[in-house]
């Protein structure tokens, strides 16, 4: 059976032991080799509020997020990575394929019988579609064109698979997942509060969360931070509403019912959904971004390598893999999923995951303001001493 178990062969830890915490914590030395720039991890790690019995909380984390030093290390040990960076030339024919192959596909299964037509929408359609959304992240990092414009344009083209316009608003959210990743307020990658004190640990809630996440995903961030309109917005929505009212005007509704459910069933209980599972779920405490180095692999645009993307996120996908292989000493002791999966099974079914199971941190001025009261705290607890 295939399960998401960490690699903690070099941890030597069982993430889903049966123990009192909802994450296992970490050995002071086997947080200190993680890397020298994971900034102090066992001296923080009592900082985190993880679930238990007394109520549910993220994992609150009071220092910087981990990429950007350990970026600045890699770069000053191997300055060659930094000849990795650039687009990838390839990337826009292989979209190009998936985005004829898909408009191919609603045509010509339109008049299929049902089972026919679910089964290709599962096995096909949905893998064709969760690859172009994550085409469409590439070139949010402008990883596709040498010109923004041109890969901004090019998401717009490679969106039409997908049935509804996305990609004109992905990219100011994704950035800030970036440069802010885990920032309460910042960061909507992260459940909101509210649908995660109503998901929590609840297994059936769990599974109905992943079988509607993708609304999720493209609901929450209009809550959190509203995006202005904008012209590649409007030009996203234009030639999309285009796209599906020629689909449908010709050949009927069914291929526009055949895109869309592709679209809603590749972020569900689809193997390739476990991404969004995998990357940033908080299974060994404190480790708050993970890898995947398997198959799937080969249809996400290596996204599984996402250690070595949010460490250099001006790597295209196809040389991600080198980054692993000239740093391997960061990377090789991290835990990583092995299995998207197992992944998505131990989300719905371990009682010690949930919508909480994330790490988060304040803005830098609640950080500030947190700092000044623990020095100012701590200076009134030294005077006190010398006048005892």
């Amino acid at each position: 059976m295939c399960k998401s178990e960490l690699n903690a062969s070099a941890l030597e830890v069982n993430p889903f032991k049966d123990d009192d915490s909802n994450v296992p914590s970490l050995s002071k030395s086997e947080s200190e080799s993680l890397s020298s720039s994971s900034l102090n991890e066992w001296e923080y790690a009592d900082n985190y509020n993880v679930q238990d019995e007394t109520g549910l909380d993220y994992s609150w984390d009071y220092s910087e997020e981990p990429h950007r030093s350990r970026r600045m290390e890699i770069l000053k040990k191997y300055p060659q990575v930094q000849k990795l960076f650039g687009y990838e030339w390839k990337t826009k024919y292989m979209v190009g394929g998936t985005v004829l192959l898909q408009t191919y596909l609603s045509i010509a299964m339109r008049d299929s019988s049902w089972p026919l037509f679910l089964l290709v929408i599962y096995v096909v359609g949905a893998t064709a579609n969760h690859s172009i959304f994550l085409a469409i992240h590439e070139w949010s990092h402008d990883l596709g064109f040498k010109k923004p414009l041109h890969n901004k344009i090019g998401s717009v083209f490679a969106n039409l698979p997908i049935g509804i316009p996305y990609s004109g608003s992905f990219k100011p959210y994704h950035m800030d997942h970036h440069r802010a990743q885990g920032v309460d307020g910042m960061d909507t990658d992260i459940p909101h509060p509210f649908e995660a004190n109503i998901v929590r640990n609840r297994t059936v809630l769990k599974a109905l969360f992943m079988l509607t996440q993708l609304a999720f995903y493209a609901l929450r961030p209009s809550f959190i931070k509203p995006l202005a309109p904008n012209k590649i917005i409007a030009f996203n929505l234009a030639v999309q509403l285009t796209y599906d009212f020629t689909l449908v005007y010709f050949y009927g509704p069914n291929t526009l019912l055949y895109l869309l459910l592709s679209t809603i069933i590749c972020g569900g209980f689809h193997p390739t959904a476990g991404h969004f599972l995998s990357e940033h779920l908080e299974v060994v405490r404190g480790i708050e971004t993970y890898s995947y180095y398997g198959r799937f692999n080969y249809v996400t645009y290596n996204v599984g390598y996402h250690n070595e993307h949010h460490d250099f996120p001006k790597v295209p996908w196809s040389r991600l893999p080198t980054v692993k292989l000239i740093a391997a000493e960061y990377y090789d002791t991290l835990p990583v999923c092995e299995c998207w999966i197992g992944i998505i099974w131990d989300y719905v079914t371990n009682p010690k995951l949930g919508a909480y199971s994330r790490v988060k941190r304040m803005p830098k001025e609640h950080q500030l303001q947190q700092l000044n009261k623990s020095v100012a705290a701590a200076a009134s607890a030294e005077s006190d001493k010398k006048l005892r």
